[in-house]
Parts: structure tokens; C-alpha cells; sequence
């Protein structure tokens, strides 16, 4: 059967989850919240044949208050434990690490302190920062089946609003400054020295330092590095036409042929930060463009904070 990971646990949550803890906890299923979404491919829609071999199979998340998971887990995780995981064919969840868990009964709290250090949506532009964007796109994705009355969506949609404006500049400013440098500056470089260790790491830093950018520009938080070219894919027509341009970039030797590759790349992206009135146009130097950008930010420490923010 050909089946999407997430689908199939909107399903195994709708004939199997839902009914036992409707009928054998009736009394707390309000505070609960069921879902999937964390760590696996299959919370990002990525899933295929290969990501079945550890952690893919019938599971779903179900948050809860931390006062209730105290009190409660006990009795809660044995009722879900206690379920037929055997569901459309498909075997139970063989876990690759049996101390982490990523279904079941979870402490909302908890689940948002192990990926970004804190249970409550941030506030001013430090708690932000702190944030890992790859930590907020494992907290953002996948789906929510049932609303519970915890604090769970509360966090979510803080988080789904996406970086506030200042945050988002820098972000923007730092990947246009550090995609110069590897692409249009030190790649070259390397070249005349016939160093193709720095040639290997400059294409490299390029490829990634520009998918990161195209995150930004789409307000998506990047994904885990083994997901960021797959997920330029649902990015509009911008992921997919970039996702082209670092292809060829990546399989490409020659040097002529590269910066040809690169000038093209850049002017699309260019193209988009015009468009998005973030900076007028002013040349190709993408350098240039993060050092503009920098000057809308508000805040002042931000502004003038130096190094790059990831």
C-alpha cells in the first residue's frame, strides 16, 4: 500500500487513537492535543520507502499539560501502548533510539523545551534568537487532529507567525553577506590557486548559505540539512528555480560554466529581494544588498550586532 506517513496517522488517530482514549479517558481528553509533528520525514510530507526502516509506522503525539503528565502519564501511556499498532498492513513503530520518544504521551511543555530551551513563546527579540530555525521548523511542522485545551496551539501559533521583521532582515542580511563571500568572492579565489579543497567548500558554503535564504525569503523556517534541498521543492516557483540553479551549480566543474550558473542564481535572487521592496537594485554584489538591508532593521543592537545569525 502506498501511503504518506502523515496520512496514515490521520487515520490510525481517527479509527484507533481517538475512540479507546474517548471511551477509557474521557475525563482528561479535553486538555489533550493530537497530532504529529517533531523529528521524521514523514511530519514534513518527505517520507518514502527508504525512511521506513526505523521510527515510521502508526503513531501519533498526544500533548498534554505538564501538571496532567505528572499525575497522569502512567495511566495515559499504558491506554496508548495497550493499542493495536498493527494498522492498513503496516508493523508497529521499531525505534532507533528506545529513550527518545517521539509519540505517544508527551509533556507539551517538555516537548518545546528540548527543541528550543523554553515552554513559552518568546517575547522580545533576544528569545528569538536563541531559537534554532531548524528547533522551530521540527516544532511547526506536521499536523494537528484534535485541539485540546492545553497550552500546546498557544505556542504553535505564536511560533507559525514566523520571525518578527527585525529578526528576519538580519537573518536575510546575513545570508546575503555569507553566500557572497563563499560564492562570489573566496570560490574565485580558490580557483586561481588551484586549491580544490576550498573550491569543494566554497560551492558547498554557497549551495547552502542561498537555500537558506530562500527559506527566508518564503517566511519557512529551514528544515534539518539533510531536508533543505528537499524542502526548496514546496517553497512557490522561487525553491524549485533556485533548487536548479544549485543542481547544476553542485555538478558543475568548470569555471566558466560555474560563474555563468552563479550570475543567474544570483539575479533571481536579487529579482526577489526587489520585488519584496527590501532593497533597491544595486549591481550583483550580494554583499552589497546584506549591508542595505541591515540598515532597515529597527532595533539598534541588532543592527550593529556583528557576524552572522543563523
Amino acid at each position: 500500500m502506498i501511503i504518506k506517513g502523515l496520512e496514515l496517522a490521520r487515520r490510525y488517530y481517527s479509527e484507533v487513537v481517538l475512540p479507546e482514549f474517548m471511551e477509557r479517558a474521557s475525563d482528561t481528553i479535553d486538555s489533550m492535543t493530537f497530532g504529529l509533528a517533531g523529528p521524521g520525514s514523514e511530519c514534513y510530507g518527505y517520507d518514502d520507502e527508504i525512511s521506513r526502516d526505523h521510527d515510521w509506522g502508526p503513531r501519533v503525539c498526544i500533548w498534554i499539560p505538564e501538571n496532567l503528565y505528572e499525575r497522569h502519564f502512567g495511566i495515559l501511556q499504558n491506554i496508548y501502548e495497550g493499542l493495536d499498532h498493527n494498522f492498513l498492513g503496516f508493523d508497529p513503530v521499531k525505534r532507533l533510539d528506545t529513550r527518545v520518544r517521539r509519540d505517544g504521551i508527551l509533556s507539551t511543555a517538555r516537548f518545546y523545551s528540548n527543541y528550543l530551551g523554553s515552554d513559552r513563546p518568546p517575547e522580545t527579540l533576544r528569545d528569538w534568537l536563541l531559537m534554532p530555525e531548524e528547533a522551530l521548523s521540527l516544532c511547526t511542522n506536521g499536523e494537528v487532529f484534535r485541539e485540546g485545551s492545553g497550552n500546546f496551539m498557544v505556542m504553535r501559533k505564536v511560533l507559525l507567525s514566523y520571525f518578527p521583521r527585525d529578526i528576519r532582515l538580519k537573518k536575510i542580511a546575513s545570508r546575503c553577506k555569507a553566500a557572497a563571500q563563499h560564492g562570489q568572492y573566496n570560490l574565485w579565489r580558490a580557483f586561481q590557486r588551484k586549491d580544490l579543497l576550498a573550491v569543494q567548500f566554497h560551492k558547498a558554503g554557497f549551495t547552502r548559505e542561498i537555500a537558506s535564504l530562500v527559506f527566508l525569503l518564503s517566511r519557512t523556517y529551514r528544515p534539518f540539512g539533510k531536508w533543505i534541498f528537499r524542502g526548496l521543492d514546496n517553497l512557490g516557483s522561487l525553491g524549485p528555480d533556485v533548487k536548479k540553479y544549485l543542481r547544476n551549480f553542485t555538478e558543475t566543474h568548470d569555471e566558466r560554466n560555474l560563474r555563468s550558473i552563479l550570475e543567474g542564481c544570483v539575479e533571481e535572487l536579487i529579482d526577489e529581494l526587489v520585488r519584496q521592496d527590501l532593497t533597491p537594485r544595486m549591481g550583483s554584489f550580494l554583499y552589497d544588498f546584506g549591508v542595505e538591508i541591515e540598515r532597515c532593521i529597527e532595533d539598534v543592537s541588532l543592527r550593529k550586532e556583528l557576524g552572522s545569525i543563523g
